[in-house]
């Protein structure tokens, strides 16, 4: 799956993730704050603007693993991952099942209980929860 990305500055890996029917442009404005201190690196998640959309129907975890593969790629690892919307909802459940890439998670509109989301929180550790 190729998804689409613009990256600009330097410093520690910042990945961006937009909420559903967004795209990376949705943070424009603050790709120029935090590109004066980060590497920040604007995902189109996939079916979303520029990145291919595939086959399957989309669920969190695959957009995690999406993301996974892209990191991989990219051989970035300790990165602050910024979610919003459905982004958020991304970011955790990638912080989940990959806790070795995130240094630091920011969350903005994300579900706080995974209950309502289309993947099932039984996969999730009661703990987590």
């Amino acid at each position: 799956m190729k998804l689409y990305y613009e990256e600009t500055g330097n410093g520690e890996p910042m990945v961006l993730l937009h909420g559903n029917g967004e795209d990376s442009s949705y943070f424009k404005n603050q790709v120029e704050y935090f590109s004066k201190n980060y590497r920040v690196i604007a995902v189109d998640t996939r079916g979303h603007g520029k990145s291919e959309r595939g086959t399957a129907p989309f669920t969190l975890k695959q957009f995690a693993g999406d993301l996974k593969k892209f990191l991989d790629r990219m051989q970035l690892r300790d990165i602050i991952l910024l979610g919003f919307s459905d982004g958020g909802n991304i970011a955790l459940i990638f912080t989940i099942l990959y806790p070795g890439y995130v240094k630091k998670l920011i969350l903005n509109g994300a579900n706080l209980n995974p209950s309502g989301m289309k993947w099932e929180s039984e996969n999730l550790s009661p703990s987590l929860i």
